[in-house]
């Protein structure tokens, strides 16, 4: 037996709930495998911890006390260091027994016990896909926004963005990243799916659920074939704006299955611990598929930029630059710095190099990877001699020079516009 296939009996072996004959399959594995010790142990430590929460006292708001000290735990949990979604299987009725909120004599679970075992559900997610469907009023004139996510354990997740005008999707494997767009010239903001608001993360649900206002459970239903509870609250807004949020919640295995706001979004939840395929997009041969771009994996930033002219008269004219700058790849642009180059300036040297500045942060600075920064600079320039046609004309000629390292120290020297 290896170590993946160890994974699931781990856990169990830390709760006491082997048979006999896995037992012995397991200790004599432990006895030769160092890092299935540790992993143990990090499942020990968690049962420990869940077991402690019975110190927790009971309050009118036991919700947000039990919830936060359970996310923490998780949260902080060597077993998770361990694997990118952990198994942190201690038996469910341990946490609810701790918290004090079993009735046993209920034929029905409260509320706060399947958030907690929602909660445990899915911390143990190896795979899901999500869709996510906005409906903005007809009178706004703005499209219905549609947003897939699928992702399959460790490391595996394709994202997909519909606005009815463009189409983007995104499959990242590891360290490699694709992406694909109907709009040229653009790349998607790739997103960590544990981040994306797509995925399943009753942390979030119960911290929603928990802003509602005269929460009811109502009749169960089904949902893509699965029995569910159903709770109804009414989420309150400013301007005496009010949303009903439904939420419906997996019987049998404690999962969500769908959440919805009114009639303007619905958010499902599906094949949820099932196979999915999610492979990169190449050719037989080993080449992209057409229309597939790759990212790069280390930092690369994309600029845009604009200019004004202002001043009383040409000649007392102020020169403005706006210039943003976006790191789409995988690791943090280091030691970024912007300077422009013209001869549009009072300067007896020209053409001049002015340093441009990043918005309340002194340079040079760090960008981390999907993370944007804007960078400024304005000065003054007497145009008299000259015609507005003309003025425009110099600045056309200005240039603007980005400089940054990557992670292996490489200097990354870039001049825009590209066609100066």
């Amino acid at each position: 037996m290896n170590c993946k296939d160890l994974e699931i009996l781990l856990s169990a072996y830390a709760n006491d709930e082997l048979p006999a004959a896995e037992m012995e399959t397991v200790n004599g594995h432990l006895a030769g495998c160092a890092n299935c010790k540790t992993t143990l142990s990090a499942f020990q430590e968690v049962r420990r911890q869940i077991l402690s929460l019975k110190d927790i006292s009971v309050t009118l708001d036991v919700k947000d006390t039990a919830m936060t000290k359970i996310k923490k735990m998780a949260a902080n949990s060597p077993a998770k260091r361990w694997t990118r979604r952990a198994l942190i299987a201690v038996p469910v009725a341990v946490i609810i027994i701790a918290l004090e909120i079993v009735q046993p004599w209920a034929t029905t679970p409260s509320f706060h016990e399947v958030m907690a075992k929602s909660y445990l559900a899915v911390i143990a997610l190896k795979s899901y896909r999500t869709e996510m469907t906005v409906t903005p009023p007809s009178a706004s004139g703005m499209n219905t926004i549609t947003n897939e996510v699928a992702y399959f354990a460790p490391d595996r997740y394709y994202t997909k963005t519909s606005d009815g005008t463009k189409v983007e999707e995104v499959i990242k494997i590891g360290e490699k990243v694709y992406y694909k767009t109907t709009q040229e010239g653009t790349v998607p903001q790739v997103i960590n799916p544990d981040s994306s608001g797509l995925t399943p993360d009753m942390g979030n649900t119960f911290r929603l659920l928990n802003t509602l206002h005269d929460l009811k459970t109502l009749k169960d239903e089904v949902v893509d074939g699965s029995n569910c509870y159903h709770y109804r609250g009414d989420l309150y807004l400013p301007a005496n704006r009010k949303l009903v949020i439904d939420i419906w919640v997996g019987k049998e295995d404690n999962l969500p299955r769908k959440q919805t706001q009114d009639n303007s979004y619905t958010l499902l939840y599906f094949d949820l611990n099932k196979p999915i395929i999610i492979e990169p997009p190449l050719t037989s041969d080993g080449e992209l598929q057409a229309g597939w771009h790759i990212l790069s994996t280390s930092a690369h930033l994309t600029v845009n930029f604009s200019n004004s002219i202002g001043g009383a008269d040409l000649a007392h004219s102020s020169i403005k630059y706006d210039i943003n700058l976006y790191n789409d790849g995988l690791q943090e642009a280091k030691n970024v710095r912007v300077t422009i180059q013209t001869i549009a300036t009072n300067n007896s040297d020209k053409p001049a190099i002015l340093e441009a500045v990043p918005s309340n942060i002194a340079s040079p600075v760090n960008i981390a990877s999907w993370q944007s920064l804007n960078f400024g600079i304005e000065w003054e320039f007497d145009a008299g001699s000259l015609s507005k046609i003309e003025l425009v004309q110099l600045i056309e000629q200005t240039t603007i020079t980005v400089t940054y390292q990557t992670d292996d120290g490489t200097v990354i020297i870039d001049t825009y516009p590209k066609n100066n």
